[in-house]
Parts: structure tokens; C-alpha cells; sequence
């Protein structure tokens, strides 16, 4: 319900591959079935939900998600106004954030690397023509679980938990088949985030903005597994927004298609009022990762809590407008104008 198979073209590209791919993806909303049925959530004829979906992608930038999931057909124009769409937040991020200094932020391998001290883990990269295979073998010998990822991936997909077991090969094999090509180490997770569910990282989305070599708190939610090994919306998992002042969430937990759950859905903890632990050390770890490449002002930063502490997942010079908005069910565009 973005712009999918377009998002390059939209995002990094120009001309007249640009407007296509704008036009393409205007089409593709008007044809989903979401869409389609949008007008009895809004409860008007299909001709006015039509028009009024229209004129909030002209005048406010949205997206179909951002139609539905912030339920604009509900809110008159004022109230859109405040929200973060996805043409806000891309110009956003082409205004802070320099394009040359992205890629390694894109790049998983070229983040382990520059933010190795921040990782609490090692990793390897295996290479997909298999030629250090013998390297990757001897590497894992000692390993009961890593987590396998393909180095460029996004939204947590591709992510597999693998167990190791007497024929390393067999895990050697499997990652080549499926291009994982970056290996890492298992986290083991702080016991008090295991109670929120503990079959996958549970991981914190801290974002920070750098102005004039001052770091700047734009807020933070928790995204948790939900019957998987990964914490990604899109992968089936549950977020809840964070109290940036104390580590308490303070919001019950959406799902990607905007229901709510006050309860996990697996573990019947409950979302509202659950302690982060380690708060303040997540806070001061952010505070100077930002700080590493200052031409990439604003990043949502993954962090994980293990039970040496918090340390980086990744970062995201591009990140999720519903993961941090949605939960405090209100528009945060006065955090970024």
C-alpha cells in the first residue's frame, strides 16, 4: 500500500522514470482491494471516498497506508496536516541526510563495520560464489545458533534463525542457496524483554536528528516478535510507542493493518506500562552513534537489549513514519518541520 516495486524509482529517481512510477503506483492504489472497500469504513458513497483519497494524496502527500492506517477518511483537513506522510518524510530526509554518505547505512556489511564497537557481536560475510566457504566453515564450529541475513535486505525479511548442527555444510549450503550472505552471532536477549516474547529480538526503534553537533530525541517505540523469529511489522509483529522520558510504554500494540492489542497477542503480557530495562544506557548509546557520520543526521536506530546491554542492530537513514507515529495516534509532523 506504498509505493512497492516503484520506491526507487520515487525516491532516488528523476525525469520521466519518475512520474511513471508515480503514475504507476497512483493506479495500483485505486485498484486495491482496500481501497475498494474503504468507502464502508468511512461510510459514504464510493465516488466521494474516492475523491477524498484523492485530494490527500495531492494536497498532504499520503500514501493508500497512510489513508487508511491513519485513518485520514476520519479526519478533516487540519488534523491531516499534522501527520507525517510519505512525501514528508522522504523530503525530510533529503534535506538532513546526505545521499553519498547513505549506503552505509543500506549496506549491513559496511554498518558492521563502522559501528563494530556499538554491535556487542561478531558477524562474517560469506560470499555468495562460495569462495571462502572454508573460512565461513571454521568460523561457525564453535556456533550453536546465528541468525543469517542477505546484507542488503530490509523490513526484517530474509532474516533466519539457524541451528548448527554436526554438518556445518548444510548451513553453508542453505545460506548460498538463499543469498544470506552476512552471518552473526545469536544475541541472548535480557531476560526482562523475554517476558514480552521470547522467540525473537525485541527491538527498540530509537530515533535520533544531529543539529549543530547537539543530538535531538524524535521519540522511540518497542517492536516485538508475533509467532516468528523476527520483531518487523511486516513480518506479522506488534509495536508499541515508548515514553522517550522513562523507557515505559505508553501505548497499547498496533499491528501492521491497524489493530490493537493490550495484550500480546502469544504471551498476554501486558503493552501499556511495561519497563524497558536499561533505558538510560540506550538513550547515551544512540547519543554518540549519531554522532559517527554526521552528514546522515537523522537515523532510526534498531537496538536490542541483551543481557551485557544495549547494542545496535542496524541503522536506517530511511525509516518507518507508522512504526513511530501511528501508536501515539496523532500526527508528530511539528517533531520534523
Amino acid at each position: 500500500m506504498n509505493t512497492g516495486k516503484n520506491y526507487n524509482k520515487i525516491v532516488h529517481g528523476s525525469g520521466i522514470s519518475k512520474i511513471k512510477a508515480k503514475f504507476s503506483t497512483l493506479n495500483s492504489w485505486l485498484r486495491h482491494p482496500e481501497m475498494k472497500e474503504s468507502h464502508l469504513k468511512a461510510k459514504r458513497s464510493k465516488v466521494v471516498q474516492y475523491a477524498d483519497f484523492l485530494s490527500s494524496v495531492m494536497i498532504h502527500g499520503a500514501t493508500l497506508q497512510d489513508y487508511l492506517i491513519f485513518e485520514f477518511y476520519n479526519k478533516n483537513h487540519k488534523e491531516r496536516k499534522t501527520y507525517v506522510t510519505g512525501k514528508k518524510l522522504h523530503q525530510f530526509f533529503d534535506k538532513v541526510n546526505n545521499k553519498k554518505k547513505t549506503n552505509i547505512f543500506i549496506e549491513k556489511d559496511r554498518f558492521a563495520e563502522a559501528f563494530q564497537k556499538y554491535l556487542g557481536r561478531d558477524s562474517i560475510m560469506l560470499s555468495l560464489d562460495g569462495s571462502n566457504s572454508d573460512e565461513v566453515k571454521s568460523w561457525l564450529s564453535d556456533k550453536k545458533v546465528v541468525f543469517a541475513k542477505p546484507s542488503k535486505g530490509v523490513e526484517g525479511r530474509g532474516v533466519t534463525k539457524l541451528e548448527i548442527d554436526a554438518n556445518v555444510d548444510d548451513t553453508i549450503n542453505f545460506c548460498l542457496k538463499n543469498n544470506l550472505d552476512l552471518i552473526e552471532e545469536a544475541i541472548v536477549q535480557h531476560k526482562d524483554m523475554n517476558v514480552l516474547y521470547p522467540d525473537a529480538i525485541n527491538t527498540i526503534r530509537f530515533i535520533t536528528l544531529v543539529e549543530n553537533n547537539e543530538v535531538k530525541l524524535l521519540g522511540a517505540s518497542l517492536r516485538m516478535g508475533n509467532g516468528g523469529n523476527v520483531d518487523n511489522a511486516a513480518e506479522g509483529g506488534v509495536y508499541a510507542s515508548v515514553d522517550i522520558t522513562n523507557g515505559k510504554l505508553d501505548s497499547v500494540a498496533f499491528n501492521s493493518e491497524g489493530d490493537k492489542f493490550a495484550n500480546h497477542p502469544i504471551t498476554n503480557q501486558p503493552i501499556k506500562g511495561f519497563q524497558i530495562p536499561l533505558w538510560e544506557d540506550v538513550i547515551e548509546m544512540c547519543k554518540k552513534a549519531a554522532l559517527e557520520i554526521p552528514d546522515v543526521r537523522c537515523i532510526g536506530w534498531d537496538v536490542a537489549i541483551s543481557e551485557k546491554g544495549p547494542l545496535l542492530i542496524e541503522g536506517n537513514d530511511r525509516w518507518s513514519r507508522f512504526v513511530w507515529q501511528h501508536p501515539k495516534e496523532q500526527g508528530l509532523y511539528h517533531m520534523i518541520r
